[in-house]
């Protein structure tokens, strides 16, 4: 009975948090919704043959270790041409970021060719990663949206395309929605705001849409679900109730070390990591850049 209580107190949205484990496999990795997936991956990967159909990949199929798809959410599907695609969220910025994104394709390249006759010839692999924050290489960058393939640096041209990866920050999807001018930019808005509305915006006028947020709707899930969701809901919120101790812990440290360091210059350096670190805690969380620099 308490479980229940919990539930109903806890959770008093309309449509569910897309950046919890649970809301996004709900939305897009269910097989029941998977048009909505397959219509988002046309939009965002352009692709001269769009996927008709795709079909879901168990992670351990590809010798994905346990901690990389029970930590955060993780998805892997194959379309009906053999391409691979790798869907990921990152609420958190971690460490070896990059490198990371390239370990997950890596799993997909392995599992993928004939593994008794090479022939160094995998089908396309895309990486999608949908970021909660800020990255560091394209800080200069106000778009949200940023493809990336091996290329020649000198003159930009493609060298392999069949390894690509879209990085999506979506704490630079701040269009309002009367200026939004493509599909991309209307399901970014729509995954980052939905969690937030009381209503469907009726300016979403595509039938896309309103399934999307159709199938986001908290009162229509059955008893079990709405529990499943609550479990996710509070994991995202002891994460960040982790990050905000971090940022006050980080305070602290920065300035015992400033005060061991003695007086003006002790103050001086103490006060410049505390800066630097509170600066990356609150990239990490996803806060605006301006924000940031506000308050360090």
């Amino acid at each position: 009975m308490s479980t229940v209580i919990n539930t109903i107190v806890m959770c008093t949205e309309r449509y569910i948090n897309p950046f919890t484990d649970f809301g996004f496999k709900k939305i897009f990795g269910s097989p029941e919704n998977k048009h909505l997936l397959i219509r988002i991956l046309n939009d965002l990967l352009e692709c001269n043959d769009p996927i008709e159909d795709l079909t879901y990949i168990d992670p351990k199929e590809l010798g994905v270790p346990s901690i990389y798809y029970m930590s955060i959410y993780y998805m892997c599907c194959q379309t009906n041409s053999g391409a691979r695609i790798i869907v990921n969220i990152q609420n958190m910025y971690p460490d070896l970021f990059k490198n990371r994104s390239f370990y997950y394709s890596n799993f997909s390249i392995l599992e993928s060719v004939n593994k008794s006759e090479w022939s160094y010839n995998p089908p396309p692999i895309y990486t999608i990663i949908f970021m909660n924050h800020y990255m560091q290489q394209f800080c200069d960058d106000p778009e949200p949206k940023h493809t990336a393939r091996i290329c020649d640096v000198s003159n930009g041209r493609v060298l392999y395309d069949k390894l690509t990866y879209v990085y999506i920050e979506m704490p630079k999807v701040v269009k309002p929605l009367e200026e939004l001018g493509n599909p991309v930019e209307r399901w970014l808005w729509a995954i980052k705001n939905m969690n937030d509305l009381d209503e469907y915006p009726k300016s979403l006028k595509d039938e896309i849409f309103r399934e999307l947020f159709r199938v986001s709707e908290i009162y229509a899930f059955t008893k079990e679900e709405r529990m499943a969701y609550e479990e996710s809901l509070k994991n995202m919120r002891d994460w960040n109730n982790i990050l905000n101790t971090a940022v006050k812990e980080s305070r602290a440290e920065g300035r015992a070390e400033g005060r061991a360091e003695g007086l003006e210059e002790g103050v001086k350096v103490g006060m410049d990591k505390e800066r630097k670190i509170i600066a990356r805690q609150m990239l990490a969380a996803g806060l605006p850049i301006n924000k940031v620099a506000e308050f360090t």
